[in-house]
């Protein structure tokens, strides 16, 4: 077992997990939230709930027992919560309400936190066009019901008839199918009247972003968040940039959150906790491994049409 690494840590035991794209895409090297290869033993995770199991002398926060969440368990120095226990600062704990699960809790900051965000940095007001690709992933449903909970209208882009039936039932105002050779625009355009997306999220990169700022009203922005596509984002008009001022950039959650001061901090995790506490954000838990069965894991998790998030125990 750790040690406590100063008088205001505490000591976690984590009893879950999940396996985010992020996680893999951090361990390829894609995505920096673990820095691989700089010092060894290094492990990764960026998510996760646990148990406090010790306390330093100037942590008065918590108590032994206590059901925890980290808003930051150290990934990015390797520190992350694919491991049995974490010493991390009482600062960026958070609590677990008695009313949420360990399934659902362990999926607190990657998913819902960086649904929350692109609410915050779009600005869409009631009544307009939230546009997303990629919309039967486990952050696309939370768009959806994030979307309806704000009175936002969501246009939701699928591959499968199967996944747009999906997205339907879950409160999806508008579905498209496509396979890549659909005129979003034109779609999008009908769907709205006329008013195009306000703005848009794109976990895919690859072609799609340049489909997607086409279909966002003048001056909307696309935010590109993943990599599904490819690692490049290709074919992004000129037309659209120069002339209807479309305003295509990256979001991280990392920066996003850096960007707070601690007040913001703390309101965005405590509106996130409630979110989650009012079901509007509804993480679905799906294979559980053991944690020496990692790789397996991490192997489920990249099968497509899987339902609900791979998590790891302990």
């Amino acid at each position: 077992m750790p040690e406590l690494e100063s008088d205001d840590s505490v000591l976690v035991r984590l009893l879950l997990r999940p396996v985010n794209p992020s996680d893999v895409s951090s361990c390829s090297g894609v995505y920096p939230g673990f820095n691989r290869g700089r010092v060894y033993p290094a492990t990764p995770g960026l998510e996760g709930v646990g148990v406090v199991e010790e306390t330093g002398p100037s942590a008065k926060k918590f108590k032994a027992g206590d059901r925890v969440v980290a808003a930051g368990w150290g990934a990015v120095e390797g520190k992350g919560t694919w491991q049995q226990y974490r010493a991390v600062p009482e600062s960026v704990l958070v609590p677990v309400p008695d009313s949420i699960p360990d399934e659902v809790a362990a999926q607190f900051i990657v998913n819902p936190a960086t649904c929350y965000g692109f609410l915050e940095v779009l600005q869409i007001p009631q009544g307009q066009w939230f546009l997303q690709s990629a919309a039967n992933s486990e952050l696309g449903r939370m768009m959806v019901s994030l979307c309806k909970h704000r009175g936002i209208r969501s246009i939701n882009i699928v591959r499968r008839q199967e996944a747009a039936e999906e997205i339907k039932a879950a409160g999806g105002d508008a579905v498209i199918v496509d396979e890549g050779e659909t005129d979003l625009a034109a779609e999008v355009k009908g769907i709205t009247e006329g008013s195009m997306a306000y703005g848009a999220i794109d976990p895919v990169a690859g072609t799609m972003t340049g489909r997607l700022a086409s279909a966002v009203r003048p001056e909307g922005q696309v935010l590109v968040f993943g990599a599904l596509g490819g690692r490049q984002s290709d074919a992004i008009s000129v037309r659209d940039t120069l002339f209807r001022g479309v305003i295509v950039t990256g979001f991280w959650l990392g920066r996003f959150m850096r960007s707070l001061d601690d007040a913001g901090r703390q309101r965005v995790l405590a509106d996130v906790m409630e979110l989650l506490v009012k079901k509007v954000f509804k993480p679905r838990a799906g294979d559980i491994f053991p944690l020496e069965k990692v790789n397996e894991a991490i192997q489920a998790s990249l099968q497509s049409g899987r339902s609900g998030k791979v998590l790891l125990s302990s």
